[in-house]
């Protein structure tokens, strides 16, 4: 049996333990897209955690540590947008995506708390360290879900009592309410955790074999994970509003390659997709959506500050990567990218100079506005390059020495801590 857990409004739930006087009271945690990153004062506050893993775990985090007016206001308007919320905020109609305005206004007692991501990573890990021995396969797939492997472990006929007592012992030790959904295939145990929620279920729904088809089949297409918005439209085209439908369309969903394939096979539980213990990380990157903006020597400026975060990532990673990328998006969605593979000594100083030289040949609408940036690393060697260009030798050799010298010293007092100039002009 696997078995799927989602903690429920986790960043809310963080927020209690931090403050045990927000129990029971409308709350939510919101963000800004990290505005902070491109100030040009430094923000201590700013770090990487690496503790966590899985497909949308991101790393680097500006932890707020600040209060309501200094986060959210910003000449005098109200900015950012709900990113969770506790069952009683949601009571009102708040809703992740939300901006904080709406959100106020819909529910004016609610109490709105910029997040502290660390802490959140950091309760994440605590508690994947502590299922690792109650679970023998587990697989974190966001910072608030996990998939588990009982096979072997737990008879079947045993799993819904040792489900709620994993979940009490959570709320116990911990002080996290936890959803659980289990069943014979990956995606339905996620598809089951959703009727494991509060005002839903008990907290544990446990689908045995027999029992998948009556569950799924009266579903809206919409309920199932990975459907998202431009596929249900594209499903819906072809009157499959049920799970069951999608199910009968096995050769329309053949016709759509992989990707319908893929889909077919997990809402009909036979995908036979495993719980992976652990994922080797292929790359890493960080990317921002920013204010509109024209000048280039700015746009520059923000590249040179992405570049710094990125190195500290790649330091506290311990790799060397081959390949670099880049991405930008322009006001009016055209999108440019690029990337260039090469052997090279990585420091912080080779990464910018290669990420500015492909910005100045990738920026083809230099008359628009852009709105997104993005870098990142992968292709990692398996061992650090002991050559570069001759003529630059020297110079790439000495790069690199102040990145490791610069990295401890980062790593230790923060990352704005040592910043070049170009950043504060």
């Amino acid at each position: 049996m696997i078995v799927h857990l989602d903690l429920d409004c986790f960043f809310a739930s963080c927020e209690r333990l931090l403050d045990p006087g927000l129990k029971h009271r409308p709350l939510a945690v919101g963000g800004r897209g990290d505005p902070f990153i491109f100030a040009r004062q430094s923000r201590r506050n700013i770090d990487a955690t690496l503790e966590n893993s899985g497909a949308f775990v991101p790393t680097l985090f500006y932890d707020a540590q600040s209060d309501f007016e200094s986060y959210f206001v910003e000449d005098e308007k109200i900015r950012g947008i709900v990113i969770t919320s506790s069952y009683e905020a949601r009571a009102f109609g708040i809703k992740t995506g939300m901006t904080i305005r709406e959100a106020l206004g819909l529910c004016p007692r609610l109490v709105v708390r910029p997040p502290n991501h660390l802490f959140y990573h950091d309760r994440s890990h605590a508690l994947k360290k502590w299922l690792e021995k109650r679970i023998p396969v587990l697989e974190q797939y966001s910072v608030d879900e996990f998939f588990g492997d009982l096979s072997g472990w737990v008879p079947d006929e045993e799993v819904p009592a040792f489900l709620r007592a994993l979940r009490d012992d959570i709320e116990k030790e911990f002080g996290l309410p936890v959803s659980i959904g289990a069943a014979p295939s990956k995606w339905i145990a996620k598809l089951a955790t959703s009727a494991a929620k509060p005002g839903r279920g008990d907290g544990v729904k446990v689908l045995f074999k027999d029992e998948v088809d009556n569950f799924v089949n009266p579903l809206p297409i919409d309920a199932f994970p990975g459907i998202g918005r431009g596929f249900s439209k594209r499903l819906k085209a072809y009157k499959i509003e049920t799970l069951g439908d999608l199910k009968a369309a096995r050769h329309l969903l053949y016709r759509w390659k992989k990707p319908g394939r893929q889909l077919y096979h997990r809402v009909n539980g036979d995908d036979n997709e495993p719980v992976v213990a652990g994922h080797d990380r292929r790359s890493i990157g960080i990317s921002r959506t920013i204010d509109p903006v024209y000048d280039r020597r700015e746009i520059r400026r923000r590249l040179v500050i992405l570049c710094r975060h990125l190195a500290h990532l790649v330091e506290k990673l311990g790799v060397r990567p081959r390949t670099l990328f880049l991405g930008i998006k322009y006001q009016f969605g055209q999108k440019a990218k690029r990337h260039v593979t090469e052997t090279f000594l990585f420091s912080e100083l080779a990464l910018r100079q290669r990420v500015l030289a492909l910005f100045d040949s990738l920026d083809i609408y230099k008359n628009l506005a852009i709105v997104r940036l993005g870098v990142s690393c992968s292709h990692f060697a398996d061992r650090p390059a002991t050559f570069a260009n001759l003529f630059d030798h020297e110079t790439e050799t000495k790069a690199e020495r102040l990145w490791h010298q610069t990295a401890r010293i980062r790593q230790k007092y923060g990352v704005d801590t040592i910043r070049t100039g170009v950043e504060m002009m």
